[in-house]
């Protein structure tokens, strides 16, 4: 026992040891001494405006936007996801469809939806869906023009070329009153 002390005594000398301030350490190598600021996220709404379907077209419809959203594109999406309550508007999306991630880049949202969002169907009611996430996000207020879409992390090709998709895109399906292109 006195051996294993003296072996830490003698590996506890202070000899060589140099105590740098957090203003001597080089910034290059370890950062900024001081803490980052932290981004505080956006205040949301209470309520928000998706497109929900009414007679084979897109029908604006308030629902309440819940945390644990992180940004108003992504508690729109998530408050368009829950089949609607009401007998005069119904949705295409299927109702397991899951929200895996909406990133926003400048005016472009890509939004990743689990596969259940491809559920089968007649192609007019998979852009019908399609068109409920565009309409819903390129609304007033979100900056956002266009919108690429991916399933479970894949890059889905909704126009040839390849380009994100706007409301003109699925102006068929405009909600009454709304020009139609």
């Amino acid at each position: 026992m006195a051996l294993v002390a003296l072996l830490l005594g003698g590996a506890c000398r202070s000899e060589g040891l140099t105590l740098l301030s957090e203003g001597d350490l080089p910034q290059d190598v370890y950062g900024s001494p001081r803490p980052t600021p932290v981004e505080t996220p956006e205040e949301l709404p209470e309520e928000g405006t998706v497109y929900l379907v009414r007679d084979e077209r897109l029908q604006p419809a308030v629902r309440s936007l819940q945390p644990p959203a992180d940004s108003l594109p992504e508690a729109l999406i998530l408050a368009l996801l829950p089949p609607p309550a009401s007998r005069r508007v119904t949705t295409a999306i299927p109702a397991d469809t899951r929200l895996n991630e909406v990133r926003v880049e400048g005016q472009v949202a890509t939004v990743d939806l689990s596969s259940e969002f491809e559920g089968a169907g007649p192609r007019p009611l998979q852009a019908l869906r399609i068109a409920q996430v565009v309409y819903t996000l390129t609304r007033e207020g979100t900056d956002i023009t266009a919108v690429r879409l991916a399933i479970d992390g894949i890059p889905q090709q909704l126009t040839v070329p390849d380009r994100p998709v706007t409301r003109t895109d699925y102006a068929e399906f405009a909600p009454p009153g709304e020009a139609r292109a």
